[in-house]
């Protein structure tokens, strides 16, 4: 993957084989092209691990493996060249998205999109339209985003792919559901339920639970909400979706935090932020640590929240997200200020 042999700066077998006696491995995340894919750094780290029975395990690869972006090599295949190039273009956005860069991913999949439209292919058209979508959303542009997956719906419907309009579908849910259209959130999900209900697709069936999950909590509806949450995770778990089952987490935190009930709040936002971490996702990584200072400053431990805080300001400052950052600071300054004293609580964090 990276055209070296590990330790690269060695000229011995006998130096590699010391280092690795010593338990050194190589540093994954330092190589340019290979730490863009942080799960997968992760994921060798873990394989490298000194004591066999800590080491990840071959359910763990291959589970972990199915959710890194990827594509296969070109094979010197010419005439599938401006194929293969969109995929690529489509994984390497996906990378950029995965990471927060919704910026990088926006202008990559732009570029997909010429490139399939040139060439006539609507299929592939139609999924660079659906990550189009994805990523406006994530950017808060949700014209832009109801845009471009109303036309991926319309597209995969068009070319009959039922998987793909189930998941444009699913996307719009969101996106009604994230602008308080709640009518219409549900009717998009309950159109997504059936189709994948159809196609025997669990996963479609936990991303459907977990919209509908949130739909109860904006109704206030929060015993409904948690069943929903709760039945969503466990899906993820079961398939192996790290990003799915933290983000249902954080959920769960969320109802359970509203509940007053902060030893189970605690518990999933600490899972969820696990994860985050494993998975290489700073800006949600950043987004827990804001959580748990906000979860222990409405209980009044006020120090250990000035502490996540502080890492959830270094996180957003690292990623350019300067709002949050201001966010951060001026909690931090509000926080010291009261040192030990009861604290007026940070606000609650969105949930998006």
């Amino acid at each position: 993957m990276t055209n070296q042999v590990p330790f690269p700066e060695l000229d011995s077998e006998s130096a590699i084989t010391l280092k690795v006696i010593q338990g050194e491995v190589p540093v994954t995340r330092e190589d340019t092209q290979l730490s863009q894919v942080v799960g997968l750094c992760s994921l060798m780290t873990d394989c490298w691990i000194f004591d066999p029975r800590s080491r990840a395990n071959i359910a763990r690869c291959i589970s972990d493996i199915k959710w890194v972006p990827s594509v296969p090599p070109l094979g010197g295949k010419h005439s599938e060249s401006k194929t293969t190039s969109t995929k690529l273009l489509i994984e390497m956005g996906r990378i950029h998205k995965l990471q927060g860069s919704f910026q990088k991913a926006i202008s990559v999949f732009e570029h997909a999109l010429s490139i399939a439209t040139s060439a006539g292919d609507q299929s592939t058209g139609a999924k660079v339209l659906f990550q189009l979508g994805k990523a406006y959303s994530a950017t808060s542009k949700d014209a832009e985003a109801e845009k471009f997956l109303t036309g991926a719906q319309e597209l995969f419907t068009h070319i009959g792919d039922a998987s793909g309009q189930a998941n444009a579908t699913l996307s719009l849910a969101d996106l009604y559901r994230q602008q308080s259209k709640l009518t219409q959130a549900e009717e998009s999900y309950n159109q997504a339920r059936d189709i994948y209900s159809r196609l025997r697709h669990e996963h479609g069936q936990a991303h459907t639970l977990h919209g509908l999950g949130s739909i109860f909590y904006q109704r206030s509806q929060y015993l409904e909400a948690e069943t929903s949450y709760t039945e969503a995770q466990r899906i993820y778990a079961r398939i192996g979706d790290g990003t799915g089952q933290a983000n249902t987490l954080r959920r769960l935190g969320k109802v359970f935090l509203d509940r007053a009930n902060y030893i189970k709040a605690e518990e999933s936002y600490s899972q969820a932020l696990d994860i985050y971490s494993r998975i290489g996702d700073d800006l949600n990584r950043a987004n827990l640590l804001y959580y748990l200072g906000h979860l222990y400053g409405v209980q009044g431990f006020n120090m250990k929240a000035v502490s996540l805080f502080a890492d959830a300001r270094s996180i957003y400052f690292q990623i350019g997200n300067s709002k949050a950052e201001r966010r951060c600071s001026h909690w931090l300054d509000k926080l010291l200020e009261q040192g030990h004293s009861p604290p007026a609580p940070p606000p609650s964090p969105d949930l998006k």
